[in-house]
């Protein structure tokens, strides 16, 4: 809705859980399979797979390595960010208290994609 609301022009890919994403990765882990995006906005907090451990299949493989990646996360602790710095995500998004907060999203994905 935020994307749409902010007239980005995307195809949006939404996956239920953490296996989804990382058997995903695996099976288009190439760049002639037309599957690589142009950014990932992660969920640090998915059923059936750690954040950490979608980051790491992320940047393992060669195809999704350099796609930029914004992780959402309910937690603003310098700890949780000092985990990630491993991984070279592009933004570090806490996720918003409201509808309207969670709309101006589009406005950090735009950037990412500019």
């Amino acid at each position: 809705m935020a994307l749409r609301e902010a007239s980005i022009a995307c195809e949006l890919v939404v996956f239920d859980d953490g296996r989804e994403i990382i058997e995903h990765i695996r099976q288009h882990d190439s760049v002639e399979s037309g599957s690589v995006p142009d950014l990932i906005v992660l969920d640090l907090n998915l059923p059936k797979s750690d954040g950490l451990e979608i980051l790491q299949v992320i940047r393992d493989a060669p195809a999704f390595a350099k796609v930029p990646v914004a992780v959402l996360s309910s937690s603003s602790s310098p700890r949780e960010r000092a985990k990630l710095e491993r991984f070279h995500i592009r933004e570090f998004i806490v996720k918003p208290s409201d509808l309207e907060e969670y709309l101006r999203i589009a406005d950090i994905v735009r950037v990412l994609l500019d």
